[in-house]
């Protein structure tokens, strides 16, 4: 199953307070024509912290689009499986964290200055409160609306929006119904002054295979984790993002006519001979190129080139690339944005 009302909200921060149990935090969020609670996890129901990526200058090819889609505030359903490819959030399928060990645990509120997630919360949403132009893009499942008023924000109607974290990888019991592709959870903030964006990203513990490295892969159907092992071979769950073989350049904008000549470029990070043979590198709409009988050498490079007539695509108006090892676990992602894009005849490295 999946998120069964998935939304995106657009609008201004109005304020915000810490939830009495002190497991979430909520916004009053302004669209313009009405106003709506967000309501952020700051801690699990089982008292353990949450894993956050805070990034102040985030860069992520996602973020053209939605201001070409979504230039004014409002309330927007994104459910449909067509909008959630264009527009949901994805941890791992849109490489939006990269490494995951780059997620810090993080608990809800703790004595001090900018040490928690309230503190981090707090401070980006006081910031964008600031700035008369800035916009919340807000990620997460609406709930049903009443005419009671806000559990909360007595002065508004009880609308709003919940499960801003990930949604995918819940292992089995209460919350594996939640679990789906291209539906996680976020905040994202952008400032027109500046051209910036920022991001919170939050995701449960429980939701990865290992904390140490930290990683996760899970079903590009069901976002279910991914967690059979073989003897002497088949999954592997602990394989680390960014793994032994890593994505470290793309020429995405060859000079001319780009048929035939766009280039991924990969870096064997061990001293012995790795085959790809069976390995596939996937773009931002999920199709696919197979690499073939490519063996990379020992601490060594691999050019690999796209062939002409491919339905993989690397996009000029910024993509992502993911890395499959034969057994289709993700080994390595990368994503680059519009403006990486249009220099011809460069390589954007990673």
């Amino acid at each position: 199953m999946s998120l069964t009302n998935y939304h995106l909200f657009v609008g201004r921060y109005d304020r915000g307070l810490m939830a009495p149990d002190a497991n979430h935090f909520e916004i009053k969020l302004n669209t313009g024509t009405e106003f709506y609670r967000i309501a952020v996890n700051v801690r699990s129901q089982d008292g353990s912290m949450l894993m956050a990526y805070v990034d102040d200058n985030y860069q992520h090819e996602l973020c053209a689009r939605l201001l070409e889609s979504f230039p004014q505030n409002g309330n927007f359903n994104i459910n449909d499986t067509a909008k959630r490819k264009q527009f949901g959030l994805d941890f791992l399928r849109r490489n939006m964290v990269g490494d995951f060990n780059k997620l810090v645990v993080l608990p809800n509120n703790l004595p001090g200055l900018d040490n928690d997630l309230q503190d981090k919360l707090t401070l980006a949403l006081d910031k964008s409160k600031a700035d008369p132009n800035a916009q919340i893009f807000a990620f997460g499942e609406q709930w049903p609306s009443t005419s009671k008023a806000d559990q909360y924000f007595h002065e508004i109607k009880d609308q709003g929006l919940h499960d801003i974290h990930m949604n995918q990888g819940n292992p089995t019991g209460s919350f594996d119904k939640d679990n789906g592709v291209f539906q996680d959870g976020g905040l994202l903030i952008y400032y027109p002054s500046l051209n910036r964006w920022s991001a919170i990203l939050l995701a449960f513990q429980t939701q990865f295979n290992t904390l140490n490295p930290v990683t996760l892969h899970t079903d590009d159907q069901t976002g279910n984790r991914i967690t059979s092992t073989a003897p002497g071979g088949g999954v592997v769950v602990d394989t680390p993002v960014d793994g032994e073989v890593v994505i470290v350049a793309a020429l995405v904008n060859p000079k001319g006519n780009e048929a035939g000549k766009e280039k991924v470029i990969l870096v064997n990070t061990t001293d012995e001979d790795i085959s790809l043979n069976g390995w596939k590198l996937v773009d931002r709409n999920r199709h696919e190129f197979a690499i073939g009988k490519v063996t990379i050498g020992a601490s060594s490079t691999a050019e690999i080139t796209i062939t002409a007539g491919s339905n993989f695509n690397l996009g000029n108006k910024g993509g992502t690339i993911s890395l499959l090892n034969s057994q289709g676990i993700k080994t390595s992602g990368v994503q680059y944005t519009k403006q990486q894009a249009q220099a011809e005849g460069k390589l954007i490295r990673f």
